[in-house]
């Protein structure tokens, strides 16, 4: 599979839409495994929440910018299994160390954000304190 734009266009597009409303702005940023092990490449940006903010593409360089609330750095084989079968997919993938998730905010920030379900939704805990 080709980690091109429409590859992570289609991987964005399966996201859940979110019905919570958001008061905090924070994005969840997809990371190819190589781009996130040599701290070079492209992020993709998805705004849980934010129905008309379209994904947007950015720099990656091993940086985490203030404006993400999650990163998860995926394999090949977790894009192509997210791609063939969805989201669904994901917990699994996670499990298995295909996507490596890594919470970049305060439990209470990323639920402020409607990060937080989707976080559930891996089956990821995140303390309370």
């Amino acid at each position: 599979m080709r980690l091109d734009e429409s590859t992570w266009r289609q991987v964005l597009a399966v996201m859940p839409a979110g019905d919570v409303e958001v008061s905090e702005v924070l994005a969840v940023a997809f990371v190819a495994s190589d781009d996130y092990a040599a701290k070079s490449g492209s992020a993709w940006l998805w705004w849980p929440g934010r129905h008309g903010r379209p994904v947007e593409q950015c720099d990656y360089d091993g940086r985490f910018p203030v404006d993400w609330g999650m990163l998860l750095v995926m394999s090949e084989a977790a894009l192509e299994a997210v791609c063939a079968e969805g989201e669904s997919c994901m917990a699994g993938l996670v499990r298995r160390g295909k996507i490596m998730p890594f919470l970049l905010q305060q439990r209470d920030a990323l639920e402020a954000a409607g990060i937080l379900d989707f976080i559930e939704s891996l089956e990821l805990a995140t303390p309370k304190h």
